[in-house]
């Protein structure tokens, strides 16, 4: 139980980098808001914050579906895809994705270890 303190300081810094490491690629360049990110974000907080009975995740899922549902004819025109990306932006996503999947895995090991 002493180490669970120093993976959570661990998964905090590399959230932070990742953060950094996003503010740097995007400030330069103004971008509009994917709100079906928002949509599909909502979905899943709400899915795992039902069985999980958190009920703040919950209701952070439903008001990103609200907000998504809200702005839905916008869904098209400000999607970016991945093969309309130049290299730095394909690398920083592939990064990004790949870091916040090793965090779903290290949180998905510590609630089996927890219980």
């Amino acid at each position: 139980m002493g180490s669970l303190p120093w993976i959570l300081i661990a998964i905090g810094i590399l959230l932070i980098l990742l953060i950094i490491i996003a503010l740097m690629i995007t400030r330069k360049k103004k971008t509009k808001v994917n709100y079906y990110s928002f949509f599909i974000s909502g979905l899943i907080w709400a899915a795992f914050g039902i069985p999980l009975k958190n009920y703040v995740l919950s209701a952070m899922g439903i008001i990103f579906i609200i907000i998504g549902l809200i702005n839905k004819k916008t869904w098209k025109e400000n999607r970016t895809r991945i093969k309309n990306l130049n290299k730095k932006q394909k690398i920083a996503r592939i990064i990004i994705i790949g870091a916040l999947t090793l965090l779903l895995i290290i949180a998905f090991i510590l609630l089996m270890i927890k219980n």
